[in-house]
């Protein structure tokens, strides 16, 4: 037996209670929509939902309010798992504070196969206007900013760091400078812009990349110029003094600025008491 969605179920109900009213026998009405007259019977007398106000409930059962919770469900994954970088669990919380639970499927599994569909589909669309929005695209100048993560394979992403524009993330066998330019240039592909300028840290891999391979200027990111000032700065002196200097420092300027704050406090109250004497005596 097919199964049919929320959506398939009331747009053939709505077919179902127009043909009934029509004066067409229940048996015909369901052979027509290819469904058990049983079944049919069964959606026409589905109980009340529990928690659900029954206004509520008969508007999500016509074809216009399950195509709205349909579309209410997936801008929950795009604004909560992709633009807020959370978790599917937290659509499925949800879901279920909201009371749509009722309506909505709200167990991880059945909420993480949405989530697959919604990435698939902003996948899809990012390709397809990236291919159309390149055709007016003017020539331009840019930077990008690369670099590794693990999870746990090899994955190589790339920035254009002016429009946060991901240029590609995708993952690989190795990180040799071979590698970082083909992707480079498979990314780079019907889109008219020149890399000029790469930032990121220091490997040599990535520097051969950006100033061997692609002629352009190498730049590094800035924690590689603080590493070394803290190293330079600390290289003579053993980890457990590097250590010691790293607590005690900070707590030895605690002490003296609430030193300096009670003097101070101290400094006020006698000046007060003094102004108020003198005060009265002028009187």
């Amino acid at each position: 037996m097919k199964h049919r969605s929320r959506l398939e179920r009331a747009e053939q109900l709505g077919i179902a209670a127009a043909s009934l009213a029509a004066g067409e026998p229940l048996r015909q009405v369901a052979t027509g929509l290819g469904v058990a007259r049983s079944t049919l019977r069964g959606w026409r007398a589905a109980e009340p939902l529990d928690g659900m106000p029954a206004e509520v409930a008969a508007c999500l059962s016509t074809p216009g309010g399950a195509r709205w919770l349909h579309r209410l469900v997936v801008a929950m994954h795009l604004v909560v798992t992709l633009r807020a970088g959370a978790g599917v669990r937290l659509v499925c919380e949800l879901l279920t504070l909201s009371g749509l639970s009722a309506v909505v499927g709200a167990s991880y599994g059945s909420q993480y196969a949405v989530n697959v569909q919604v990435q698939e589909a902003v996948v899809g669309q990012a390709q397809e206007l990236r291919a159309a929005l390149a055709v007016d695209m003017p020539p331009r100048e840019v930077a990008v900013c690369e670099d590794e993560t693990f999870h746990p394979e090899i994955c190589l992403v790339a920035i254009e760091p002016v429009s946060n524009f991901i240029l590609w993330e995708q993952d690989a066998a190795d990180r040799t400078a071979a590698t970082w330019t083909q992707a480079l240039e498979r990314a780079l592909t019907g889109l008219p812009v020149t890399v000029v300028q790469g930032t990121s840290d220091e490997a040599k891999a990535l520097r051969r990349h950006i100033e061997k391979d692609r002629g352009a200027q190498h730049v590094s990111d800035l924690f590689q110029p603080l590493l070394r000032l803290v190293w330079v700065g600390h290289q003579s002196a053993p980890v457990p003094t590097v250590t010691k200097r790293a607590v005690v420092a900070p707590q030895a300027s605690w002490a003296r600025s609430r030193a300096s704050a009670a003097q101070c406090g101290q400094r006020v109250d006698e000046w007060g008491q003094a102004g108020g004497n003198s005060w009265h005596s002028s009187r």
